[in-house]
């Protein structure tokens, strides 16, 4: 009876194991293949080349991504590609909890706390950039944003600026105080940047990779991104393994465990 409840968990367990295990390994084999048989394009006559043959997938190295049309906002020094001032008020907020003493009188209490809340954002951004020099649309490529240094990048903090800031204010870290219960920050894309990115490209279209609605980016090279996805691919099969590994063992306890009990 022991071995064939010891068989019975192992078939159950490795059949389980195996279906999740084996559609893991095949999604990864096929991503990293995907990666693999893409095109390469190390400068932007390489790239302007398979765009001209229409090469489809294609890795692109450190490609110059550049603001079409920079934006700005008054109280700033310089443009940006992207650029977005979040509103926060320092709000008081009162909750209630209740506690209970050794006899189990209960008490109501109301405490008070203040928070900073979201109140608000206003953001700019050029609608096209040019990657290597090809027109594409902001809203095609995902970039990442940074926090401004107000520091360095405000103009004179102590004047108003125009109808917005109404204000005489302060910065502290990378906020901008108008008083002490109102303030500001900012996160921007700069108008020119460098990333390696993986897409499709066309005759005059640079083209999010099919099933991703955004073209991505990636500090790495081409070739690192490639073996990132290999050794995603070798971990999936090691995974296998030790699915197959799981069910032989709770086959051997089952039949231990009844041996004893």
């Amino acid at each position: 009876m022991r071995y064939i409840l010891a068989l019975i968990a192992m078939f159950v367990i490795g059949s389980i194991g195996y279906v999740l295990a084996n559609n893991y390994v095949s999604g990864s084999n096929q991503q990293a293949t995907y990666y693999q048989t893409m095109q390469v394009a190390d400068d932007k006559t390489r790239m302007e080349y398979l765009m001209q043959t229409e090469a489809g997938r294609t890795g692109i190295n450190r490609a110059t991504i550049k603001a079409d049309k920079p934006v700005s906002l008054d109280e700033l020094i310089g443009q940006y590609q992207f650029i977005k001032r979040t509103k926060e008020e320092y709000t008081m907020h009162t909750r209630t909890y209740t506690t209970t003493d050794s006899k189990g009188h209960s008490t109501t209490h109301t405490e008070t706390y203040w928070t900073w809340d979201y109140a608000g954002s206003e953001s700019k951004q050029s609608e096209n950039v040019l990657i290597n020099g090809v027109k594409t649309k902001s809203s095609e490529i995902d970039l990442p944003t940074k926090d401004i240094e107000l520091k360095k990048n405000m103009l004179n903090n102590k004047i108003t600026y125009g109808i917005f800031f109404k204000h005489k204010g302060w910065i502290s870290g990378n906020d901008y105080y108008t008083d002490s219960s109102t303030r500001y920050s900012y996160e921007y894309i700069p108008t020119i940047t460098k990333y390696t990115i993986f897409a499709i490209l066309k005759s005059k279209q640079i083209l999010p990779l099919q099933g991703q609605s955004k073209i991505q980016t990636y500090n790495q090279s081409v070739e690192n991104v490639k073996k990132q996805y290999n050794q995603t691919a070798k971990g999936a099969k090691v995974a296998y393994i030790v699915v197959l590994v799981i069910s032989i063992i709770v086959g051997l306890l089952v039949v231990f465990g009844y041996d004893r009990y």
